[in-house]
């Protein structure tokens, strides 16, 4: 399997899903995938760990700013901003279970027989430095919104 393979399908699925589900415009043209020595995380952060055929961890991050951008587009109804808070984790760990469950059918290991099991999403909160481990590998593609990032990263 080609090491970007879940990573280029979580850009793509992501972005489709930002565009006609959400209705936000993302920049296509700035989709580009690029192995990284770290990754620079942003306010919430929410990651899936994959295992049995693959191991490896799935990760997007974005600003508080762009995680209350989705929750306002998710909902109809105006709420306080302590429960926004709360509500923008909660929706990037989603929009993140949401992708990685649309995409898996999609991958060549699980076309050729094999199994992925995929975690709860967990949630970080504050910028945060993830360092690539000794023979490690590591994958970041950020996707634009106007003047907000969302990034998606995959490492093994």
């Amino acid at each position: 399997m080609e090491n970007t393979e879940i990573l280029e399908k979580l850009v793509k699925r992501t972005t489709e899903y930002l565009q006609n589900d959400m209705g936000i415009d993302i920049n296509d043209s700035c989709t580009t995938i690029k192995s990284v020595d770290q990754i620079e995380y942003f306010d919430i952060t929410a990651h899936i760990a994959l295992s049995s055929d693959i191991r490896a961890t799935v990760g997007m991050s974005t600003s508080n700013k762009f995680a209350c951008t989705l929750v306002k587009k998710f909902l109809s109804i105006e709420i306080a901003p302590s429960e926004m808070a709360e509500l923008a984790a909660e929706n990037i760990a989603e929009t993140l279970n949401i992708t990685m469950g649309n995409i898996l059918k999609d991958l060549i290991v699980m076309k050729e027989g094999g199994n992925i099991n995929i975690s709860i999403p967990y949630t970080m909160y504050n910028a945060t430095v993830v360092k690539k481990k000794k023979n490690g590998m590591m994958y970041i593609s950020t996707l634009k919104s106007n003047d907000e990032e969302i990034l998606l990263s995959y490492f093994l």
